[in-house]
């Protein structure tokens, strides 16, 4: 790899902390979020979660090897668009010690449809997901452009079981006709490599720079990094609810969490907002900060963190941190449209509804920042699923504001909306040891 572009992992990493987000940017990124994570959503929203701000197998050795082909290795410093990839990844660490350590693998595949050409210029692949980088060029620029994967086929043309997030970098020049873009591909049932996809591109916000979709086939090299494998199976408590730490799987791409909360719990557990690995100097694995940061649902999630998998260390613990918790039987807010009228809500949910109405609702919520879409989804008095296609979010005065659309108004009242996140957290600071 060039010794400038492993410079510019470093400076990106010293300077992205660094970087000034003005209010408004950061809250239109949020609503663009919440707009974006809804793509998948209807095959497979039960299985991921995004925040919108997001026994111990014995080690005989701590000095990791990979095996990776000589012409896997030869690619890195031959792929185009390097800038552009590590501009993506510059606060991914485990996808910069990837590149680092030549764990990429090229592509060079383009397609094109109404002058705009497609190219999927590298991969990165391991035993739990896929990456791709791709580029975009387009005749002219537009404004807020965002061409990303709609789909991925397998070579019998089906969709692949899959959930995923896409999109270009945000801090692209919007005069340029050039974009750099990511897909982070986390597969429900385990991932093979070797094999033939084809990649689907559309135009997601639709301002017909290109009609229709534009699909790239790739073929993929079957060689990959084996997963290091942790079974726990610890019971821990987190503030009288017990929760199964199962396993932790560590990969180049990302290492994962699977926990499954007890069902006799008071309190049913939505999100683990601030959990993170830690190893014997301290320094933490950070949970993902964008894309999916977990799988699975409040039976039983897995959660991702950024990965150590080519520089681990002696130790490894893991800390559970705030967790985001909902008494039992007041897992939903119940509402009249119609009348405009709140049947039910939690009390100390902190929500009070603004506005009501067939179309959507407004609420706030009186704690500062709580950058999580509340609802995803609404069922109605028939017991049919009433989609919420767009939400928006915006605080102020140590309030967040929030409002949610309506797919339709062909439904029935009362409308029944279940909570995606709480405001509501339990907690626990218990370091639980992963392996040493």
């Amino acid at each position: 790899m060039y010794q400038n572009e492993k410079n510019k992992l470093k400076d990106y990493q010293q300077k992205i902390q660094q970087l000034p987000v003005p209010d408004e940017r950061l809250d239109d990124a949020i609503l663009k979020g919440m707009n974006r994570a809804r793509g998948k959503h209807k095959r497979a929203f039960k299985k991921w979660f995004i925040p919108l701000t997001a026994a111990v197998i014995l080690i005989l050795s701590f000095v990791m090897t990979v095996r990776v082909s000589s012409v896997m290795a030869g690619h890195i410093s031959s792929i185009p668009g390097m800038d552009g990839i590590v501009e993506l990844i510059r606060d991914d660490k485990g996808l910069q010690q990837a590149v680092e350590n030549d764990y990429m693998e090229a592509i060079g595949v383009s397609r094109s449809r109404d002058g705009v050409i497609i190219t999927i210029d590298s991969a990165i692949q391991d035993e739990q997901g896929l990456v791709i980088f791709y580029t975009v060029e387009i005749p002219e620029p537009v404004r807020d452009p965002f061409f990303a994967v709609s789909d991925l086929l397998d070579e019998n043309g089906e969709s692949v079981d899959t959930s995923y997030s896409t999109g270009t970098d945000l801090d692209a020049d919007p005069e340029s006709t050039l974009l750099t873009g990511s897909a982070n591909f986390f597969f429900e049932d385990g991932y093979s490599p070797g094999r033939e996809l084809t990649v689907v591109f559309g135009d997601r916000q639709n301002q017909h720079v290109f009609e229709g979709e534009i699909e790239i086939p790739i073929m993929l090299s079957a060689e990959k990094a084996d997963t290091q494998t942790y079974e726990l199976n610890k019971i821990v408590s987190i503030e009288g609810q017990e929760l199964t730490i199962k396993e932790v799987n560590i990969s180049p791409i990302r290492a994962s969490v699977e926990l499954i909360p007890d069902p006799s719990n008071e309190k049913k557990i939505l999100a683990y907002e601030a959990m993170k690995m830690t190893d014997e100097r301290g320094e933490e694995w950070k949970q993902a900060a964008h894309g999916l940061t977990s799988t699975g649902d409040a039976e039983a999630r897995t959660v991702y963190f950024e990965s150590s998998y080519f520089d681990m260390p002696e130790s490894l613990s893991l800390i559970i941190g705030k967790v985001q918790a909902v008494e039992r039987g007041h897992e939903s807010v119940k509402v009249d449209t119609d009348t405009g009228k709140v049947i039910s809500v939690p009390d100390d949910s902190g929500i009070t509804f603004t506005s009501i109405d067939r179309l959507g609702i407004e609420l706030e919520i009186n704690r500062a920042d709580f950058g999580y879409s509340l609802f995803s989804q609404a069922t109605d008095a028939d017991g049919e699923i009433v989609d919420i296609p767009s939400a928006g979010y915006r605080s102020y005065d140590g309030k967040s504001m929030m409002n949610f659309r309506f797919e339709n108004s062909n439904y029935q009242n009362p409308l029944t909306l279940e909570f995606a996140f709480y405001p509501g957290w339990i907690e626990s600071d218990e370091a639980i040891r992963i392996y040493e």
